[in-house]
């Protein structure tokens, strides 16, 4: 299968990773998909799956399938480059040749230039990749082990088994309903971040907590979100997962963190006064409070706490 993996420059969107048909025919074909990177093996699969010549990757006539996972590593592997070589402007393997023995790059293009001065080493990417490097392990007071890490978008069915596990007065503490829990799969990790804790139950996966923040318009301060597991309460998750989070929003350079909390949700409350948040009665809103910690500049452990 002749196939065909470019990257291009947008000046608005940046580097964006395509996939098609290749060979000599590309420009009559005209079948190939776009995706932004970073891409992980599911975004992987879907840009493929997006395109005509997908469905000649299987078994047809005499012709064995393609070998899907080399095809895979090779457009993870120009992600990566997109990610972490801001120089490159343009880049084309065509044709890249697929069969059941892996994928062989026959003639290939790369242009390069001096990239813009920014702040940060993904600046130039519309998404910024997985932060991998804020995974953790610890153990539970009750002997298991845990990881705290990012959430990722192939997390899906993770989330909707977490969801499916918390209780209704739990939901309407949070005041959230299930969807809206499945979207924080989905995230920008330039601007949020979701944090779940998960362990190895019975040699299955299991979530047992999330903690996120998203930034506010002013992009000094964020707004956080702590769900925990009722069967996983009382083991110092909740604390855990928040320290976590905290340290995460201060590296980044917030100021302040803050979010509503119901009056009667006193486990919250409580847990979150054991971390120095301050707890404000919000105008007009008496069955609210707002719960709020200084990140920067004078030291959050220096507030005097109080109830309002």
């Amino acid at each position: 299968r002749e196939l065909l993996v470019g990257l291009t420059r947008d000046p608005v969107f940046g580097p964006i990773l395509s996939f098609g048909s290749g060979g000599t025919s590309v420009e009559i074909m005209k079948d190939s998909a776009l995706a932004l990177p970073p891409l992980n093996r599911h975004l992987a699969i879907d840009l493929i799956e997006r395109t005509k010549v997908s469905k000649m990757l299987f078994k047809f006539r005499n012709m064995p399938p393609a070998n899907r996972e080399a095809l895979l590593d090779v457009l993870l592997r120009v992600s990566s480059m997109a990610c972490e070589l801001p120089w490159i402007q343009e880049m084309d393997i065509n044709p890249l040749i697929v069969d059941e023995n892996g994928a062989t790059a026959v003639d290939a293009r790369i242009r390069v230039d001096y990239p813009k001065l920014t702040s940060g080493p993904y600046e130039h990417l519309a998404i910024h990749p997985y932060p991998a490097n804020r995974c953790e392990h610890a153990q539970l007071p009750n002997g298991i082990n845990i990881t705290i890490r990012p959430i990722r978008p192939e997390d899906i069915d993770l989330k909707k088994a977490f969801v499916r596990e918390l209780s209704e007065e739990a939901i309407r503490h949070l005041r959230l309903t299930p969807e809206m829990l499945v979207r924080l799969t989905q995230i920008d990790y330039h601007t949020e971040l979701a944090l779940i804790a998960v362990a190895q139950i019975d040699n299955i996966e299991v979530e047992l907590g999330l903690a996120r923040y998203v930034a506010s318009p002013d992009k000094r301060s964020c707004e956080f979100l702590l769900v925990v597991s009722n069967r996983w309460q009382g083991q110092g998750l909740g604390h855990r997962l928040m320290r976590q989070l905290m340290d995460i929003a201060r590296d980044r350079g917030y100021e302040r963190m803050e979010g509503e909390v119901l009056r009667g949700n006193t486990k919250m409350l409580k847990l979150l006064e054991s971390l120095n948040f301050q707890i404000l009665d919000m105008e007009n809103e008496d069955d609210i409070k707002l719960a709020q910690i200084q990140l920067h500049g004078k030291s959050s452990r220096s507030f005097e706490r109080r109830s309002v």
